[in-house]
Order: C-alpha cells, then sequence, then structure tokens
C-alpha cells in the first residue's frame, strides 16, 4: 500500500516497477478510507501509528489522480 506517497514516491516506484519487477501496471487504485484499518488512521491523522512519527497524506484528488497517471503510464 502506497497512503503516504509525495510524487516523488511514485516516479520511483514506476521505475522500480519496470526496470526490477519488469511490470508496467495497467490500473491503480486510489485509497478509500474504510472504518476500523491502520491505513484509515494513518489518512485521518497523518501519524504512523506504530512509530508515531508524522507522515504525508495526499488528500487532494486532483494530486492523487496524477500520482496514478505516473505508476500507468507507458514511459
Amino acid at each position: 500500500m502506497f497512503l503516504t506517497t509525495t510524487r516523488e514516491d511514485m516516479c520511483r516506484l514506476k521505475e522500480y516497477t519496470s526496470k526490477e519487477l519488469k511490470l508496467n501496471p495497467e490500473q491503480i487504485q486510489i485509497f478509500t478510507p474504510t472504518p476500523s484499518t491502520y491505513s484509515t488512521l494513518m489518512y485521518y491523522t497523518e501519524i504512523d501509528p506504530f512509530t508515531g512519527k508524522a507522515i504525508y497524506v495526499e488528500k487532494n484528488l486532483k494530486k492523487k489522480g496524477r500520482q496514478k497517471e505516473i505508476i500507468i503510464s507507458s514511459h
């Protein structure tokens, strides 16, 4: 799961999946918070519950869409 990602993280993930895993994903799911999960806790609090450290959480739908496009792009 890549809940706490920046644009740069997505570019690194794209490079890793392409070069190391030889994969080019065709679909990416944009995170939807669901009750009683750590990922939802992290989404709303922007804190890692295991370390107590602040994390980056992209909440802007347009920016999430741009991150998705990075992963599914063919280059």
